[in-house]
Parts: C-alpha cells; sequence; structure tokens
C-alpha cells in the first residue's frame, strides 16, 4: 500500500460553528496543509463549508444542532461510522476527536485493522454528567468513566489539548504515560494585529457597531456561552464592575450551548438594567475574529471545568490584550501561575471583577501585559508547532 501524505480527520462535532473543537479542528488541518499534508475532515452533516478546507459529511441527513450535548448526537455518529466505512484503507494514522470519535474509530480499527490518534479537548462523561445527573455521581458514574477509559485505550496515542486533563488521565493511571501527550490549543499568529495604545480604523468600525464609543474600556468574551462558561458570574458582578469604571463595556460573542437560550442572558441584561453596557451580538464567524478583537481591551475567560482546554485564550494573547482568567490548569498553563506571562489569574468571580476593574483603570498595564502575551503567542503557540508535535505522535503509530 503506498504511503499517502494526506490525513484524515474524523470530527464527530458540527463543523464549523463557532466552537472550541471546531476552532481546534481548523486550526490543526491548516497547519497540516501547511506541512505539506492536506486532510480530508469527515465530519457531522451540520455546519458550514470552509473555502481550502476538504469537509465530507454524511448525504443522508439535513438535520442541524447547536454545540454541547444532544441527544441527535446518537443518529449522527451512526451516519458518520457508515462514511468511515466507505473510506478507503490508510497505512497512516487517522487523527480522530473527542470521546465519540474514539468510538467510531475503534469500532473502523475492529473490522479492517485502521490505526488512529485521539485528539481530546475534556471528559464525555463530566459533560455529560451536567444534563444527566445519575452520570455525576455513584454507580452509574463509575461505569461511565470505566467506558471513557476503554474507548482511551483503543487509540494508538491520545493526544489532550487540556493540562488538567493530563494530570487527571496521569492519575489514573489507566493509560501507559508514554502514550498520553500533552498538546495545547494554538493559533495563527500573523492574523492578528496586536492591540496598540490607541484604536486602528477597524477597532473604531467595530465598536461603533456595537454602539461603544472609542473612549469606553471593551471586555471580550469569545465561545459557547452557558453557566459553566462562567457567564452567570460575569452578569452578576457586571453591575458593581460598571458602578466602578463607568466606562467598562462587555461584549460577550457566542452561541448558547444546548439546554441554555440566549435569550435568558439577553433578559438578564434588561432586568439588570445594563442595555448600554453589555452586548450579546451571537457567534462571531471566525474569519471576523482577529478584526473584532482590534475593538478590545481586555479578554474573559471564566471557565469552571478543570479538564477542559480554553483556546480562547491564545486568540486573546495573538491579539494583544490582557486576559483575566480563572485558576484552572489549563489556563495556567497559558498565562502562567500568577498571570505573568500576559493578565490575571483569579480564584473567584470576585476576584475576577477586582482584577477587570483594575486593568480596565490602567491602561499602561493592559498594554504591558498586551505586548507580553503577543510575545508568547509568537514564540509558542503557533499551530505550527503544534503540527509538527503531532505529527511525531503519528509517526509512533505508523504515521
Amino acid at each position: 500500500m503506498a504511503r499517502d501524505p494526506s490525513i484524515t480527520v474524523v470530527a464527530p462535532t458540527p463543523f464549523f460553528t463557532e466552537g472550541g473543537c471546531s476552532y481546534r479542528v481548523l486550526g490543526e488541518v491548516r497547519a497540516f496543509l501547511r506541512a505539506g499534508r492536506p486532510s480530508r475532515v469527515l465530519t457531522y452533516p451540520s455546519g458550514r463549508d470552509l473555502p481550502g478546507v476538504d469537509i465530507r459529511r454524511p448525504r443522508r441527513s439535513s438535520r442541524r444542532m447547536g454545540i454541547g450535548m444532544n441527544p441527535i448526537r446518537t443518529v449522527y455518529d451512526t451516519e458518520l461510522l457508515r462514511l468511515l466505512l466507505r473510506q478507503g484503507s490508510s497505512r497512516s494514522p487517522w487523527h480522530v476527536h473527542l470521546h465519540e470519535g474514539a468510538f467510531l474509530g475503534g469500532i473502523v480499527r475492529a473490522l479492517r485493522d485502521q490505526r488512529f490518534v485521539v485528539d481530546l479537548e475534556g471528559s464525555f462523561v463530566e459533560e455529560a454528567g451536567r444534563t444527566v445527573p445519575a452520570l455525576a455521581h455513584g454507580p452509574v458514574h463509575r461505569l461511565a468513566r470505566r467506558f471513557e477509559g476503554f474507548l482511551e485505550r483503543t487509540a494508538g496515542e491520545v493526544i489532550v489539548s487540556s493540562a488538567g486533563l493530563y494530570e487527571a488521565m496521569t492519575e489514573r493511571g489507566h493509560l501507559p504515560r508514554d502514550r498520553l501527550h500533552l498538546v495545547p490549543d494554538g493559533v495563527d499568529v500573523p492574523l492578528f494585529t496586536p492591540r496598540s495604545a490607541s484604536l486602528s480604523e477597524e477597532g473604531r468600525r467595530w465598536r461603533r457597531s456595537l454602539g461603544f464609543s472609542d473612549d469606553d474600556v471593551v471586555a471580550v468574551y469569545i465561545g459557547g456561552i452557558s453557566p459553566q462558561q462562567g457567564i452567570d458570574d460575569l452578569l452578576a458582578q457586571a453591575p458593581e464592575m460598571i458602578r466602578e469604571v463607568p466606562s467598562l463595556r462587555f461584549v460577550v460573542w457566542g452561541v448558547a450551548a444546548q439546554r441554555f437560550s440566549l435569550d435568558r442572558y439577553l433578559a438578564e441584561v434588561e432586568r439588570l438594567g445594563l442595555e448600554k453596557h453589555v452586548r450579546f451580538p451571537g457567534g462571531l464567524p471566525f474569519e471576523q475574529v482577529p478584526s473584532a478583537l482590534e475593538a478590545c481591551d481586555i479578554g474573559i475567560t471564566w471557565k469552571t471545568s478543570a479538564l477542559e482546554g480554553s483556546g480562547k485564550i491564545p486568540l486573546y494573547m495573538s491579539a494583544g490584550i490582557p486576559t483575566v482568567a480563572s485558576r484552572i490548569p489549563a489556563h495556567l498553563h497559558y498565562l502562567g501561575a500568577a498571570g505573568e506571562r500576559g493578565g490575571a489569574i483569579v480564584k473567584t468571580p470576585e476576584e475576577g471583577a477586582a482584577a477587570l476593574v483594575a486593568l480596565a483603570r490602567d491602561p499602561g498595564r493592559r498594554l504591558q501585559l498586551g505586548q507580553t502575551a503577543r510575545r508568547v503567542a509568537e514564540q509558542e503557540l503557533s499551530w505550527d508547532v503544534a503540527a509538527r508535535r503531532i505529527f511525531e505522535i503519528h509517526a509512533r503509530v505508523g504515521g
């Protein structure tokens, strides 16, 4: 069998949508292509196509789904499995995402010995436990954990994007340590214009579209919208922050995860009387993220899960803005234990509010931390660096 330089990427997720998994898949496949390894992405029927990306979907379904847990996933996974089984065998390992991908890859491997590497962003048991209480504790939880471990062992090698997940899997010891690899989310740094002391014309244009002025201090969140992402905590702290810094504004770009309606958050903004200070514009197309961040001064991510990655931080860092982030391993990896690599690390929403207020009052400190963040992004966070590491991992199983 001749060696095929292309890489089959299995993404059991709505690709492309404005969410963490889609960002990671896109970053990887573009870096693969730059390295001379074009990719085909096998994914769900829902999502949108992107220029320059070979996306292949099951043709039998036209259903749509959002991000997060959804019962329709079982139907999508069945349809995706049929698509996978129609692919020709490859000497190179497939690159599959999520535990769902490990499950599908395991079936294909059993039927025709197709090797694969799995790329994980978190724990499906933890995510499912948010919607199915029985999975959060007790005998069902323990059984689900064992199944999760079984899926991870079916892969030739396991890549994780989160330092917290890496630590948890190392402690569980169900996988040989030499088969577990940490490859955090990266970023295409040259796409971003670093923030300077004065707004760019593009930044001014974005501010006008949001109803903000050039003199406002704009704090930004980009990503899935749910309590686990800290959005409820942010709104709870917003009135006091605005009282302390009247020029402070918030823009929350993203789509509400399953079970959480954006209308709920818009109603809370109205109840708090923050319509002039807080915007929920909806999803931000990924192509527009670099220019949109030119309008912003401070990044926010108050995620609560210690096991998940946090691909939004490299975006903020590339844009040259400081980030106020919760104290979870993924955030420590990017920003340092005290935020010295480009922001502030906080333990509670109250600490987060205090840190955000302090940065809003100190443009010099914002600029200094933003410049540090940009340097770190340039030196360490390129997707091209991540791709080279992934190629090394593929080689361990014959890629």
